[in-house]
């Protein structure tokens, strides 16, 4: 790339449910492979994007963060609709900002914030199979926030690590975890300083059970503390999860202006 480089950040949002995730693959598209074919189709030069979170097959994003180099100048008012120009139509980009030179979306993102969806009524539905986990039988709303409660708070949550996962520092914090009724929908809502591989699908397929009446509110202390990933809930399928915001601080807004 020659020339001054610029980082632009993205934020995008995708329905995973085409794709082998966000993360490049040889053999497999990919939201990045997209991304960056879009990016040479518009710039004609290649480029790479780096992102916040390297959500999983079918795995779904409102706020997915994305950053690139751009060598030259390109009108910032024209960027998001040039780029949406090029990507498939599940694919947008909602946001762009120029960023410092450094930035990187994954090392600089304080937190980030998941919601997952569970259609919860005897029949599934002909509309939301690709955007929620279908499950027939009535949960109890209840006994899920009390499990969840006890999953707030800083842990080690190995037990809601999927298992062969390379990471050996499984402490976290959750600052929010809730359950919602809406309609049919049951939706979980978790905010926290960082997640393990699988952990949201883990905790959601945990949950699920105890709002089932298989296992009590009060196991989840214990879960907790064995550190054992076969004793957590199964986890939950990829098409109910949302990547819904990374938290930055200072906000991406703060470099609009630079």
């Amino acid at each position: 790339m020659a020339g001054h480089l610029r980082r632009r950040a993205l934020v995008l949002e995708y329905q995973g449910t085409n794709y082998a995730g966000f993360q490049f693959q040889e053999n497999a598209d990919t939201i990045q492979n997209q991304l960056e074919q879009a990016g040479q189709a518009l710039f004609k030069q290649s480029l790479r994007i780096k992102a916040a979170s390297r959500t999983d097959s079918g795995v779904h994003a409102r706020g997915q963060v994305a950053a690139f180099d751009l060598a030259g100048p390109f009108p910032e008012e024209k960027l998001v609709p040039a780029l949406n120009h090029y990507l498939p139509r599940d694919i947008r980009v909602r946001k762009s900002y120029p960023v410092p030179d450094n930035f990187n979306p994954q090392k600089w993102a304080k937190g980030k914030i998941y919601r997952y969806f569970i259609f919860n009524r005897p029949q599934s539905s002909a509309f939301f199979q690709d955007y929620t986990w279908h499950v027939p039988k009535p949960l109890d709303l209840t006994k899920m926030n009390q499990g969840a409660k006890l999953m707030r708070g800083t842990h080690d949550f190995a037990c809601f690590q999927a298992a062969g996962s390379p990471i050996t520092d499984t402490v976290r914090t959750l600052w929010h975890l809730n359950c919602q009724g809406k309609g049919d929908q049951v939706i979980i809502t978790c905010a926290g300083d960082g997640f393990l591989y699988n952990m949201v699908r883990i905790i959601a397929g945990t949950l699920v059970e105890v709002g089932l009446g298989k296992r009590k509110p009060e196991q989840v202390q214990e879960i907790i503390k064995q550190k054992t990933r076969k004793l957590a809930g199964k986890t939950s399928p990829a098409s109910g999860l949302f990547l819904e915001r990374v938290l930055y601080r200072p906000s991406l807004d703060t470099y609009r202006h630079l």
